[in-house]
């Protein structure tokens, strides 16, 4: 799997001209960064479209798509262009209600997955429960011979959804992300770390860029010595990485979970004096 993962710089987007002028920038950075070769998968952060904030939120009727809007248009453009699949974050109206969701485009531009994310966060520096309704369905798809699964955000501080995931056979988790430097950024690796390894999974957590934001993380399904998760800066930047599926069999091996997971705890008794 050859995979661009992208931590861009997304500026203030108030209406759709100011959306449509960074998105069409944004594509002409990737143009550029492919020039030489083509990923499997180019990967987006969340709410890639707009700026992230109440000050955006309030604007979503100007800024949203129903996924086949001028943002999936632009989107779709690049994919078929490069004959990539695009996976990008964005404000998606569907009927009255807005959700954060992860759109997943085709080498063909056509729409192949969609995912909204399950948990809105109101916490910290997060207002999303006023603006956004949390989704009901779950995505895994297949690309070049890989099976992803999506999950957004405050999603990781789940691991029910983590474990579900794993037991449809994910193999690598597209996790895009808005993390700015709340209380919550101080854990945010932690938890990444601790999601892929007890998954076996690949991880990669996309963020934004900018001195508030930054610090993306791909993370191996075995965390050692020899195999350590790649952290990004706080600076923009476009990664280009290539996972190989024997670390995969090796963690799996190496950390027999499967083998060793009781499937009994639920009904085991707690202790008690005689």
């Amino acid at each position: 799997m050859n995979l661009l993962a992208c931590q861009i710089a997304i500026p203030r987007t108030r209406c759709r001209g100011d959306q449509l002028t960074h998105l069409r920038a944004l594509c002409h950075r990737l143009r550029e960064a492919c020039r030489e070769r083509i990923p499997d998968l180019i990967v987006l952060p969340e709410l890639a479209a707009q700026e992230y904030g109440n000050g955006a939120f309030a604007c979503l009727r100007d800024l949203d798509d129903d996924g086949h809007g001028p943002v999936t248009a632009t989107f779709a453009e690049l994919a078929r262009e490069l004959g990539c699949h695009v996976a990008f974050g964005v404000a998606r109206r569907d009927g009255g209600r807005h959700h954060i969701s992860q759109l997943l485009l085709g080498p063909d531009g056509e729409l192949a997955g969609v995912y909204d994310k399950l948990h809105c966060a109101q916490f910290g520096a997060s207002a999303e429960a006023a603006h956004f309704t949390p989704g009901q369905r779950l995505l895994v798809t297949e690309i070049a011979g890989w099976r992803l699964g999506v999950m957004i955000c405050y999603d990781l501080r789940f691991p029910e959804l983590a474990r579900r995931m794993a037991d449809l056979g994910v193999e690598l988790m597209l996790h895009p992300v808005a993390f700015t430097r709340d209380f919550s950024f101080v854990s945010w690796h932690a938890f990444v770390i601790a999601r892929a390894m007890e998954n076996q999974c690949y991880w990669l957590s996309l963020n934004r860029a900018g001195k508030a934001w930054g610090h993306s993380l791909l993370c191996p399904p075995l965390v050692d010595e020899d195999h350590p998760a790649r952290p990004f800066g706080s600076e923009e930047a476009l990664h280009w990485f290539t996972l190989d599926r024997t670390a995969l069999e090796d963690a799996r091996s190496r950390l027999p979970l499967a083998q060793d997971l009781r499937d009994d705890l639920a009904s085991l008794p707690l202790w008690a004096p005689d």
